[in-house]
């Protein structure tokens, strides 16, 4: 297979997804390039306040991961500036392929993507908060996408590794028409929920899910529901509604706001357990789940489905979507699986950069 020009990569964000994203592309680049014809290279590694220029400089990071220092100071913000000395150094975008990914947790990137993909430059992101919280921004990033034929790839803010929005995508693409997408897509909750349907405390449940990986270091951003709330809002875009946060029908999980989770510890987490437990039934196991119907219906909440279910069936993290389509008809599309923690939402990145890099939108 003919090598394409080399692809060069210029990551936003080098922390808990983007640390691993570095270091599996250097280690099967050369595979990629030998099985795809694809040839990545870094140009930068950016972050808030500092940048890494070079595919040199990328390598020794994939060597030394959190512990990489060779960082250059620049001046903050995440505006079109930051391009301006990877221009420089490679060239600009009509000359050099270039691809925009974006591995961080803030909408302050959402103005620069838009832009590179303006001009030309395939964006692949994780960063699900411009795509759900910023009005009219993912409208506007596949417009742009489609007016200049230019890749945006957003998999992984959805299914991190499962291919969940591809199969949406497809189904919709070849004429099938979404009636309704049924949906269990934090790993961290399925984690804690599950390990509580199978009897264990809400307390051992969330220590686990932290020792796994799946949950966040403070155990209330996941248990707030933000995370799924935010994912199936861009379930429901993809389809094609027009629904934002504040349009989803929410259930919350939590009782009330808490200010750390040394506040919620105690009693808020005793009643979270009595909450669960009133919830859940014989026979049946107990999900936070979130729903998108054709009618514009987007709903988020505790939900109990039969053990003899495919929800019975699920290990503690898998996580579920469901997809009832008029072609299928009764029988919905699934797509199942771990798709969380930071080395598979990484691969999942990859493989968007990769396809960016071919020119599949």
């Amino acid at each position: 297979m003919k090598p394409v020009n080399a692809a060069h990569i210029i990551q936003l964000g080098y922390g808990k997804v983007g640390a691993p994203l570095v270091r599996l592309t250097v280690e099967n680049r050369a595979r990629i390039e030998r099985d795809t014809g694809v040839r990545l290279q870094y140009a930068a590694l950016v972050r808030s306040n500092t940048i890494a220029l070079t595919d040199a400089l990328a390598v020794r990071a994939a060597d030394t991961g959190h512990s990489f220092d060779a960082w250059t100071p620049r001046a903050p913000g995440m505006t079109l500036a930051v391009l301006d000395p990877i221009f420089d150094r490679f060239g600009l975008p009509d000359t050099t392929q270039y691809v925009l990914v974006d591995v961080t947790a803030t909408a302050d990137t959402g103005p620069l993507l838009l832009e590179a993909l303006a001009m030309g430059i395939p964006v692949v992101t994780a960063n699900k908060i411009p795509l759900a919280e910023t009005p009219g921004w993912f409208e506007q990033a596949r417009a742009i996408s489609q007016r200049s034929h230019t890749p945006f790839r957003y998999e992984c803010t959805v299914g991190a590794s499962l291919p969940v929005i591809s199969t949406l995508t497809d189904l919709m693409t070849t004429g099938d028409t979404i009636q309704r997408i049924v949906a269990l897509p934090s790993s961290s909750l399925s984690c804690i929920l599950g390990d509580f349907n199978r009897g264990m405390s809400i307390e051992a449940a969330v220590r686990d899910a932290m020792r796994r990986g799946f949950a966040e270091p403070n155990p209330l951003t996941d248990l707030a529901g933000r995370d799924t709330l935010r994912k199936i809002v861009i379930l429901a875009k993809t389809m094609g509604l027009s629904t934002s946060t504040e349009d989803v029908v929410q259930e919350p999980l939590l009782d009330q706001d808490y200010s750390d989770f040394a506040a919620f510890q105690g009693e808020g987490m005793a009643r979270l357990a009595s909450r669960l437990t009133a919830a859940r039934q014989p026979g049946m196991v107990t999900y936070y789940v979130g729903s998108a119907s054709a009618d514009g219906a987007v709903a988020l909440g505790l939900r109990s489905f039969p053990l003899a279910s495919i929800w019975g069936t699920l290990e503690p993290s898998e996580n579920l979507f469901l997809f009832n389509t008029s072609r299928f008809g009764d029988l919905p599309v699934v797509v199942r699986g771990i798709g969380g923690g930071p080395l598979l939402t990484a691969s999942g990145v990859l493989a968007d950069i990769i396809k960016a890099a071919q020119g599949q939108a």
